[in-house]
């Protein structure tokens, strides 16, 4: 089973290009993802926001990571959807973006004009979105990735705690896919024709996840949590295991047995790896599943219970409500607006 398909499957990303900023210098602004989701309605934390630089020049900064200078041609992504600051110069005032772009929309591509007397920077803003976040998978990328193009050579950067790192795409065919596929994307959100919003959809997303191809790919030596585990020889496999035979009624002991090592040494390492337990990190697949058979099927609550490893609708009907925050009834109902970060819950609720 290929893991990484089926998590993306599941949780189904949204992408949306919502903004062209057309900021004259001087200029600085302050980028909140939970601000942003927040007036578009969204759960907190179901965003992950990108930039693709059309023109210009500028600095990207975020939390106390070194800020890092950004040109024509390259696409800065916050894939835990971390605050930061975009600017023409070091040292001005930012202002938040609220302020200046208070309605955003989903509808169409705003036109925001900001800033001083100066040359004009041109950006194309937009996100991710998923209803349900898959924070093991966002949680072991870096808090910053930034993509560059220059003439054929297509470069991936990366930032966590401190630490950059830097690969280039070694593939010349997916290089130009990448620079022939932002080159579109930009065409689209600058003249768009009938349907672009769906194109431009289908294109934020699938350059999200060769962003996140290319991180397992390249990004070996600084990689850790759960795309580290998937390279792990067992703890990958017992990942494996329990994403293709969820309901079943899976033991700490019987997955050491089946990736052949011990019962205290592979829980030892999960742990360190995937940041919770094997039968807490089951436990949240599971809710992952039946949030997207609720979504996505017309299957009655006690089938999806026996699809996803529940052997009663009220045992399920407990564990849902736990770990997502509601009942499963009303989520199918309300959907995401009765959704809760389902990684803190789980956590509450398998600690009480």
């Amino acid at each position: 089973m290929d893991v990484l398909s089926e998590v993306l499957r599941v949780v189904r990303l949204s992408g949306v290009v919502h903004l062209r900023g057309e900021f004259t210098r001087p200029w600085a602004l302050l980028s909140s993802s939970e601000s942003l989701a927040s007036r578009l309605g969204l759960a907190s934390g179901s965003i992950t926001p990108f930039h693709v630089v059309v023109s210009g020049t500028g600095w990207v900064c975020c939390r106390d990571l070194p800020a890092i200078k950004i040109e024509m041609g390259d696409v800065i992504v916050f894939p835990r959807g971390d605050q930061h600051v975009m600017a023409s110069d070091f040292g001005l005032t930012p202002i938040p973006m609220k302020d200046i772009y208070p309605r955003p929309s989903t509808d169409h591509i705003a036109v925001v004009s900001h800033g001083g007397p100066g040359q004009a920077d041109r950006y194309i803003c937009g996100y991710l979105h998923s209803d349900q976040r898959f924070n093991p998978l966002l949680a072991s990328l870096p808090t910053l990735i930034c993509i560059r193009s220059r003439n054929e050579v297509v470069t991936l950067e990366a930032i966590s705690d401190g630490r950059p790192y830097k690969q280039p795409v070694v593939h010349a065919h997916e290089a130009k896919w990448w620079q022939a596929s932002l080159h579109y994307l930009v065409s689209e959100a600058t003249l768009p024709g009938p349907g672009n919003r769906a194109v431009l959809a289908r294109l934020t997303e699938l350059l999200f996840m060769e962003v996140v191809r290319w991180h397992l790919r390249y990004f070996t030596e600084g990689r850790h949590g759960w795309l580290a585990a998937l390279d792990d020889k067992q703890i990958g496999r017992a990942i494996t295991l329990l994403h293709a035979e969820p309901a079943r009624s899976w033991t700490v002991d019987e997955l050491a047995q089946r990736v052949a090592t011990s019962r205290a040494a592979f829980a030892k390492r999960f742990a360190e790896l995937v940041g919770e337990s094997p039968m807490q990190y089951l436990a949240g697949w599971r809710m992952h599943l039946a949030r997207h058979l609720l979504r996505d099927s017309t299957l009655g609550i006690s089938e999806i219970a026996g699809r996803v490893g529940y052997d009663s609708e009220a045992a399920f009907n407990r564990a849902f409500r736990r770990i997502v925050g509601t009942p499963p009834a009303t989520w199918r109902r309300d959907g995401v607006r009765s959704d809760t970060n389902p990684s803190d819950s789980r956590a509450a609720a398998l600690n009480a």
